[in-house]
């Protein structure tokens, strides 16, 4: 069960890595934390939820619908709220994500309904065992898909002209725009890629857990906060790794502790670090 659970533990770290990113991706930039990230990822669920039970159950399609809803999102929240509020204070960002939060979820609601919906199940087969643990094909897709996810985006941000304009703006975005950065193109798609990776990833987990319904976004959207918080919200690699230890410290308390306490070994992670390590592992970097 140990390497059972290391393996979930991967699995899960995964979409726990690739939701830091997107809140490193908006801190980076303005120093602001994005917490309607949560419900971007439930409507990317819902939409791949909408293509395999009505369109096609060509689950790779409903991959590339929650990318298009997650950008269009990403994009309404930076323009309608977030440009309007670049130097102003965290606390008018904050309540203003926290509003778009609620507001997407009571939209879910009205459209979809409160029922949790079942998703179909893609790759459930046994891909291959390592002693007593199954790797099933689905789980085997996330992670590859995560990681070609995870290096194309660091390739993206280092060998870029758009990555070098990102970097700029998140060290000074008023000096970028001094240089002839256009600052409002950078952080426009920075946000809007923020919002397609969170939709994808909100496909992956609806696909991971059989179920998607209005409020499926809240808890892998805290969790992705955490993680970015453990690793170090100010640089890209310290996400990553603190979405995978998050995930793989989960699935072991579940091992050896009991599966009601993961939560809460969660956020007392998130509450230990911000007392007393609040740059996170890797966050001593002042730059993506």
């Amino acid at each position: 069960m140990l390497l059972q659970q290391l393996i979930n533990g991967i699995t899960q770290g995964s979409i726990f890595a690739l939701l830091a990113i997107c809140f490193s991706l908006v801190w980076g930039l303005l120093k602001m934390v994005n917490f309607a990230l949560g419900e971007i990822y439930m409507f990317g669920g819902f939409m791949g939820w909408l293509i395999v039970t009505y369109v096609t159950k060509n689950i790779f399609i409903a991959m590339l619908a929650g990318i298009a809803i997650g950008w269009f999102l990403g994009w309404v929240i930076e323009k309608s709220a977030f440009k309007a509020l670049r130097g102003a204070p965290h606390i008018a960002s904050l309540i203003c994500t926290l509003g778009f939060s609620v507001l997407l979820k009571e939209l879910a609601n009205v459209i979809f309904g409160a029922e949790t919906k079942s998703m179909p199940e893609f790759f459930t087969g046994t891909a291959f065992t390592i002693g007593p643990a199954n790797i099933t094909w689905l789980q085997i897709i996330m992670i590859v898909t995560a990681a070609i996810i995870l290096v194309g985006l660091q390739l993206f941000i280092y060998k870029t002209k758009i990555g070098l304009g990102i970097r700029a703006v998140s060290l000074d975005y008023q000096a970028a725009g001094l240089m002839g950065i256009n600052v409002d193109r950078v952080i426009s798609i920075a946000f809007s890629l923020s919002g397609a990776l969170a939709g994808l990833i909100g496909v992956l987990g609806a696909t991971y857990y059989n179920a998607v319904n209005p409020h499926i976004g809240f808890a892998p959207g805290m969790k992705g906060f955490v993680a970015a918080v453990f690793g170090g919200i100010t640089s890209i690699p310290g996400a990553i790794l603190g979405g995978y230890l998050l995930g793989i410290i989960e699935n072991l308390s579940v091992q050896f502790v009991a599966s009601g306490y993961r939560d809460f070994i969660a956020y007392s992670i998130l509450i230990l670090f911000l007392l007393f390590r609040p740059n996170g592992i890797l966050g001593k970097r002042s730059k993506l």
